[in-house]
């Protein structure tokens, strides 16, 4: 037997009484302490037995690692190309972390779509009829991955089949030889791709830089611009959308000191997005070159052998400062300071009386960047 004997003895002394009952007692139900101990010694024994005589029990199955379903599935169609994204499966069913997947399977499944519109499809028809188009692992699945996304990239076959056909697409995610649920299903009816827009020009402004093209024909709905940090790989999302008559775009607020390519293409359906194939790229190096904006309200007040200069900041958000300058009668404008005057106020002291004195004021950003010099503003001083 596993239990403690000691344990089990000091137990049972503990719970009788210090005095057994005497023969007259014996017999009356009148003296409760004898039956009460002998109770509670049984249930202090079973407690014991149950306590120290147990084993543990057969170990649990380990959890199943099965990649949760994946919910965003989208496709379009990019010139001759489909494209089906997704996010990169990063969870199980249960919830847990999954650490990364061995292969993803893309199904299709083809209908009719005479009217050129993508007919329902319920989840138990797709179940049924979905074929195997392909399976991604190891170096391939590798180079599908850019960032949290994956990109199934399929080329269409041209002509395109009359009736129009559409293609409706779902994917299950591997790991560890156990496959998700299918995903949502995303469809599209490929179409002849619209004209690509042409002659690609960037050029930097102060505000932002500025995208132009060319386009042939009349077919856009619309134009998507794409950019990306020239060090990375690919584009993502659109950063815009531009209407069909729309042949330029200003990119404003982008960071200064980056290299960013560019790119654009033409949209005939925005649901799902059809597009055209991209109106090649171009790279600009974005530096800041621009000087700032001149302060306004620019005024000189004439004071006791001085001359009080007051301004408006420049609207530029990166002024570093400004410089003043000035022209005595017979001489040529100099600098007030070597140092940038930092505030809107500057006081010109120790001026002869009666003396007309010419101002004008410079913006300088952090850079270095000057902006012109204003109109003059006199004074004389009294």
């Amino acid at each position: 037997m596993c239990c403690n004997r000691n344990l089990f003895l000091e137990v049972i002394s503990s719970a009788l009484p210090t005095s057994a009952p005497s023969g007259r007692d014996r017999g009356r139900s009148s003296s409760p302490s004898w039956a009460a101990a002998v109770a509670t010694l049984a249930l202090l024994s079973a407690g014991l037995l149950l306590g120290a005589c147990g084993h543990k029990g057969d170990p649990l199955p380990p959890l199943r690692i099965i990649p949760a379903p994946t919910r965003d599935l989208r496709i379009f169609q990019q010139g001759d190309v489909l494209l089906v994204e997704m996010t990169y499966p990063s969870t199980t069913t249960s919830g847990a972390a999954l650490g990364g997947i061995d292969a993803v399977e893309l199904l299709q499944l083809v209908r009719p779509a005479a009217d050129g519109k993508v007919p329902r499809v319920e989840a138990a028809e797709f179940e049924v009829g979905a074929k195997p188009l392909l399976l991604l692992r190891g170096a391939e699945l590798a180079a599908a991955t850019t960032g949290d996304r994956l990109e199934i990239q399929l080329p269409l076959s041209t002509p395109l089949p009359e009736p129009p056909q559409a293609l409706v697409f779902g994917v299950r995610t591997v790991k560890a030889g156990r496959a998700s649920p299918t995903s949502n299903r995303a469809a599209i009816v490929p179409r002849t791709p619209p004209t690509a827009p042409s002659a690609l020009v960037l050029e930097a402004q102060a505000e932002g830089i500025e995208v132009r093209w060319s386009l042939a024909s009349d077919d856009a709905e619309g134009f998507r611009i794409y950019r990306r940090d020239a060090r990375v790989r690919g584009y993502g999302e659109a950063i815009a959308t531009a209407s069909g008559k729309t042949r330029h775009w200003l990119d404003r607020g982008v960071p200064f000191g980056q290299r960013y390519i560019y790119t654009v293409r033409a949209l005939v359906s925005k649901v799902p997005p059809i597009l055209s194939a991209e109106a090649g790229e171009r790279e600009i190096d974005y530096q800041d070159r621009f000087p700032p904006p001149l302060p306004a309200r620019f005024v000189a007040l004439a004071e006791r052998n001085a001359v009080r200069l007051r301004w408006e900041p420049s609207l530029a958000s990166d002024v570093a400062g400004y410089v003043l300058y000035r022209r005595e009668p017979g001489r040529e404008f100099h600098r007030l300071s070597e140092a940038l005057i930092s505030g809107i106020e500057y006081l010109d002291h120790g001026l002869a009386s009666g003396v007309t004195f010419a101002y004008r004021i410079q913006a300088v950003d952090r850079l270095g960047n000057e902006s012109a010099r204003s109109q003059p503003v006199t004074a004389i001083a009294r």
